[in-house]
């Protein structure tokens, strides 16, 4: 059951900490049963979906997610788009700051060439995307802030024609837990913040993970789905 928490204080010493945690609140017996996929949105998820895939013996991938930001300001993210080509806009954004959404369109088609092709090819080594028509699938991240990924992502996977999407994060803003609730099968987490700040302030060590040390990690991963794949 997640719990609700409104303190100061760090909630995970590190992600192999918070995947613990997280692995507790799943519903392991139906996963195995209905051998749900799992896909990680972000390196950090990758690392959180990986440990949960050892402890139940399964297989993940990658599912790639690029923000698109307002012009002239490169920390506002108004839109994702992702590794199917579907985009999830911040419409509030969007309007406020008067933005023609050919913009979007038009950087979500050059993110999409010039990142996620070439994340694929970097990461997953140009294969492609387990087929998820009929099946369960459980997005995985080590934190939920502004919920655009996620969304993004459900509404990728929903697009691909999965029968079940579920979503498994170690910790997510109330709201967002609320508004993601409505449009996946379940969601689980272990905290759910009222006053959410970042991600990064609930871990006591949340070390950022570069492209060579996440080509490292996959390469000696035995539940990565590309490895499977390439053997």
């Amino acid at each position: 059951m997640s719990k609700d928490l409104d303190s100061n204080e760090y909630l995970f010493e590190d992600r192999f900490e918070a995947a613990q945690m997280l692995l507790e609140e799943l519903p392991i017996e139906l996963i195995k049963k209905e051998d749900w996929i799992l896909l990680a949105l972000s390196r950090g998820g990758a690392r959180v979906c990986s440990y949960i895939c050892e402890k139940l013996e399964m297989n993940f991938d990658l599912f790639f997610i690029s923000p698109i930001v307002a012009p002239k300001n490169d920390e506002c993210e108004i839109a994702m788009v992702s590794h199917s080509q579907d985009i999830v806009m911040h419409d509030t954004l969007i309007n406020s700051f008067g933005i023609e959404k050919d913009y979007i369109y038009e950087e979500a088609k050059r993110l999409y060439e010039e990142k996620i092709v070439y994340w694929n090819n970097k990461y997953r080594k140009g294969l492609d995307l387990v087929d998820l028509r009929g099946r369960s699938v459980l997005l995985v991240d080590e934190g939920c802030e502004t919920g655009l990924s996620t969304m993004c992502a459900i509404k990728s996977v929903l697009n691909l024609e999965a029968s079940k999407v579920s979503v498994a994060t170690p910790i997510i803003a109330d709201d967002l837990y609320h508004q993601i609730e409505l449009k996946v099968d379940d969601i689980y987490t272990v905290y759910k913040r009222v006053h959410f700040i970042s991600t990064s302030y609930y871990y006591k060590e949340l070390e950022k993970i570069n492209g060579k040390e996440l080509i490292r990690f996959l390469g000696h991963s035995k539940c990565f789905m590309p490895n499977k794949k390439e053997s």
